[in-house]
């Protein structure tokens, strides 16, 4: 996944650039870093490597001597490759990151990005029009540096930029990153309940059933994406869009509140068995294989939120003890 980002003089509110490059960087790889005050963050391996023509200066008995630049100030921006660009968390550059730039000055360093849960959701909002299509971002270097020869003698200070380039993460990768950061249920659906609810084991058990269907979802595999949930629902209760398959376990429970749990979740369950399982019973395509119902990106994305709350639900009551793990032998037989 190599990507060159080529550094040039740039004049203090001037926007062009030197045709004369001071040198740049290589990004290598990208995996999981060092925690950051015990956040797990990535890690950007990158060399630096010197310009192809060395910048020099002649002294006065007219011998020339190769400068290096030395930091003092370094700072990498990752955005989203769509417009309007918005930045993708933070790029932390220490002194070992700052690597020099200069003849001969191949050198190795990390640099830590800092990715919140709310930027990986920015990213899949901005690519959800390619959902299957590898992730590109937009990388900007900038910095000012000290020209120093080989003797460390400063010659002057320069402001330098990138002109920006394309960074390239492929989708399998992405998602190998995104569960070494142990990202799971978006935030913004995760903000639609309390903290108490969140913090309960139920949502993380609820999430982690759930993981395969929000795998599908990024790909673009929306029809995938349903039926994982009705999956994960029939790994709670056989059948589960039949509302006597919940009734049954729900004994325990005043009649009515069990008929109306029982027909909230059958209810989801049905739209995913009929929508995502299920093809047309009559209609047919060109090539005269029964149609798929029509399911929008949108619709799975919503039907994914809703799978986060209807499975929290369910196994919570079940957990509590207010659904049984087997359904009520009286009022299984008195449904058959």
């Amino acid at each position: 996944m190599a990507t060159d980002m080529t550094l040039y003089p740039v004049k203090p509110g001037d926007q062009t650039y030197s045709s004369q490059a001071v040198g740049g960087y290589s990004i290598r790889e990208i995996e999981l870093g060092q925690p950051l005050d015990s956040m797990k963050c990535l890690g950007i391996e990158v060399d630096a490597h010197g310009p192809q023509q060395p910048l020099v200066v002649t002294d006065g008995k007219n011998q020339q001597h190769p400068l290096t630049v030395s930091w003092l100030w370094l700072e990498v921006t990752i955005s989203t490759q769509t417009t309007p660009r918005r930045q993708v968390g933070r790029v932390h550059v220490d002194q070992k990151g700052m690597l020099p730039l200069g003849p001969g000055s191949a050198a190795r360093g990390t640099w830590t990005w800092e990715v919140r849960q709310e930027d990986i959701e920015t990213v899949d909002q901005a690519r959800s029009n390619q959902p299957n299509a590898p992730i590109y971002f937009h990388l900007e270097i900038s910095g000012i540096g000290k020209l120093v020869d080989d003797s460390g003698t400063l010659y002057d200070l320069i402001a330098v930029r990138s002109a920006g380039q394309q960074l390239k993460v492929e989708l399998s990768q992405w998602d190998r990153l995104l569960q070494a950061l142990d990202y799971s249920v978006p935030p913004s659906e995760a903000t639609l309940v309390s903290r108490g609810s969140r913090e309960h084991h139920a949502w993380a058990d609820a999430a982690e059933r759930l993981e395969n269907a929000r795998l599908h979802l990024r790909h673009g595999e929306d029809y995938d994406a349903l039926r994982e949930c009705l999956s994960v629902l029939e790994g709670l209760v056989s059948a589960p869009y039949n509302s006597a398959s919940w009734k049954s376990r729900l004994t325990s429970l005043q009649t009515q509140k069990a008929d109306g749990i029982a027909e909230l979740l059958s209810g989801f369950a049905t739209f995913c068995n009929k929508i995502g399982h299920h093809r047309s019973r009559d209609e047919r395509n060109a090539a005269a294989d029964l149609a798929q119902m029509p399911l929008d990106h949108w619709e799975a994305e919503l039907a994914l939120g809703i799978a986060q709350f209807v499975t929290t639900y369910a196994v919570r009551l079940r957990n509590g003890g207010l659904m049984a793990e087997q359904p009520d032998a009286v009022t299984d037989n008195a449904s058959a």
